[in-house]
């Protein structure tokens, strides 16, 4: 029985192509010989972001990270999709591929190789990895994807910095390993020596240039990754901006980086990070307790809020959440960025 076939006009390229019904978009691009462009191949980077000409209803409904890329990148969702996001389920006219702002990356796909693996909880670890060729640059908020070998297929996960962004020939990650979830557990079970294929940076989730603003960071369990590689950056520049963090786990067998974390604070008067905890054993924690938007409450005024950008990286309940208060004690909306976890 002969699959259904659907006609796709790549016009900036003059080609047309017959694809099969379902067909991946990217294989469609590489059996055609068209000339867009792809990187991460999926859906993070923006690199793959072409005009739809018609036959918007053949890709299939937008996925919230696809729209998400498209945003970020400035660019309209209702006029553009991600071709590495879409597969063919209609006759399909494409125009011309956009240069999304963030879309380049100082490695292309590459090996890294784990120099060390220190486990920070009974759940969460930190790895660091040694790139075996070039050097990486990137910002601090930024992420690398890597590539997880399935049992038929690679898988595309993608994973904040959380190092300082000096160090061209090594970075690191923090991961949490999840029940069922078999990149974040391949991951976790990686140990000095292993070897695995990652390309980026890739993200917009970065520090404001020229603000002078004083600045509050949110983050929750592993999201203090990309907050983490911001303060090291931060925290080695010159200035007394005042800088506060509010860093929300469960309970006390979550905690982590609390060591750095306070002496950092001893070494910088003007970082504050306040810890707590929403699930804590009433006879194992004498701190806070409460979820971290309950400090956004309790420790920020609404002269403090007109006067400071905020970072914040977590799941999305928090970040929605915690966005509403900032806005609604008088902060920008457009001085608040953050990346989200799921």
């Amino acid at each position: 029985m002969m699959s259904t076939m659907h006609r796709v006009t790549f016009q900036q390229d003059g080609i047309t192509y017959d694809a099969e019904e379902g067909q991946w978009l990217y294989d469609v691009c590489e059996a055609a010989g068209a000339s867009v462009p792809f990187a991460c191949k999926a859906g993070a980077c923006g690199t793959c972001a072409t005009r739809v000409v018609q036959g918007e209803e053949s890709l299939g409904s937008q996925r919230a990270r696809e729209i998400r890329t498209l945003e970020s990148n400035g660019l309209d969702p209702t006029q553009y999709r991600l071709l590495c996001m879409a597969d063919v389920h209609g006759t399909l006219t494409l125009g011309a591929s956009a240069k999304p702002k963030h879309a380049t990356a100082s490695l292309g796909l590459c090996t890294v190789r784990v120099e060390a693996y220190r486990p920070l909880t009974l759940t969460v670890c930190e790895q660091r990895f040694a790139v075996e060729s070039g050097e990486i640059t990137f910002s601090p908020g930024q992420y690398m994807i890597f590539h997880v070998p399935g049992i038929d297929n690679v898988i595309r996960r993608s994973y904040s910095i959380s190092s300082h962004p000096s160090d061209r020939t090594h970075f690191e990650i923090c991961v949490r390993a999840v029940s069922g979830g078999f990149c974040s557990n391949f991951i976790h079970r990686l140990r000095p020596g292993d070897c695995i294929q990652v390309e980026g940076p890739y993200g917009d989730f970065r520090l404001a240039d020229g603000s002078q603003r004083d600045i509050l960071m949110i983050a929750t369990g592993t999201g203090i990754a990309p907050i983490k590689s911001m303060l090291l950056s931060l925290l080695g520049q010159t200035g007394t901006r005042r800088i506060r963090l509010f860093f929300g786990l469960r309970n006390v067998s979550d905690l982590f980086y609390t060591s750095m974390l306070s002496d950092l604070r001893e070494t910088h008067p003007w970082f504050e990070p306040t810890i707590i905890l929403s699930q804590p054993d009433p006879a194992g924690w004498r701190g806070l307790r409460g979820r971290v938007t309950d400090l956004i409450h309790d420790q920020v005024s609404a002269d403090e809020a007109s006067n400071t950008d905020a970072y914040l990286c977590g799941g999305r309940p928090m970040i929605e959440e915690a966005k509403r208060l900032l806005i609604h004690k008088g902060m920008r909306v457009d001085h608040i960025r953050h990346e989200n976890f799921f």
